[in-house]
């Protein structure tokens, strides 16, 4: 049975011409590698989102409705944050070859993007996508609080804001889909995990070994670089990393009773937090 689009209030939109790119205090900035590395990585990242609709819209193709959604809005305004995080780096690194950066990315991630890989129902693969969009919330409002440049921090803040309304819309999806489907909470307690397990693990590695090779020619990129990487971030996270908010946007789907997710959440908080930290 077909799944509605849910109905949902008016999300303001916006284009590169609202990003004052002209005003960027690249002295604030340009020195900084590891900020050139997260946000060239975010940029492909983003930017591949045309692929990533493709396998969804192939998934959910009995639902003219849902396909809509995800071509017309959810695409769009995903690789609009790709191309907004170009122009960003672009401005500030301008000599990087972010194409051939871009180009080995969409290579070397093909493989690990395919529509055989979502979920095992549609009701699991929109929960999944939740917390798909729970990350990225979290990302870009860590992002926006610890930028030290005030453009980026706008930037940020935008596309912080296109994350938590594309989480509404498949929260919606998941809760009619749900309807049809009944999973337990176990069930779909079980593939929040798996999900969040696989967050993070090729396409921001492969991002930046793309970013960091065309960057240093002549030079490798390994997982030990990587987890160095990693470690560098773990200040950001500590301070930054709104866990609270991830921690209750993952919940949301589970539906556990009030009382259980208060005793939960300090617990779940303390983990994440030590989880992210390392």
């Amino acid at each position: 049975m077909p799944v509605a689009i849910p109905t949902m209030r008016k999300h303001p939109t916006w284009t590169l011409a609202d990003i004052p790119y002209a005003s960027i205090e690249k002295t604030r900035i340009v020195d900084q590698t590891d900020w050139f590395y997260l946000l060239a990585g975010a940029s492909f990242v983003e930017t591949l989102s045309d692929l990533y609709a493709r396998n969804l819209v192939e998934y959910f193709q009995e639902n003219a409705a849902a396909t809509a959604w995800l071509s017309r809005e959810w695409e769009q305004e995903e690789v609009q944050h790709g191309l907004a995080l170009k122009a960003y780096v672009l401005q500030i690194w301008p000599d990087f070859d972010w194409e051939r950066a871009y180009k080995g990315f969409v290579q070397a991630y093909m493989p690990y993007c395919q529509t055989d890989l979502l979920g095992p129902s549609q009701a699991l693969e929109m929960a999944s996508r939740c917390v798909v969009e729970t990350g990225t919330a979290s990302f870009y409002t860590m992002i926006q609080s610890a930028s030290p440049e005030p453009v980026l921090r706008l930037l940020a803040g935008r596309i912080r804001a296109d994350e938590v309304h594309h989480y509404k819309y498949f929260y919606k999806f998941f809760q009619a889909y749900q309807q049809q489907e009944k999973n337990s909470r176990w069930r779909i307690g079980r593939e929040l995990w798996k999900r969040v397990s696989e967050v993070d693990q090729e396409d921001s590695y492969l991002a930046i070994k793309n970013a960091f090779e065309v960057k240093n020619p002549g030079q490798t990129f390994s997982g030990k670089d990587f987890a160095a990487f990693r470690e560098r971030m773990g200040d950001w996270v500590s301070r930054h990393y709104p866990f609270e908010m991830a921690i209750k946007m993952l919940l949301k789907p589970v539906s556990l009773p009030p009382t259980l997710q208060k005793m939960a959440l300090p617990l779940l908080k303390r983990s994440a937090r030590k989880a992210l930290a390392s």
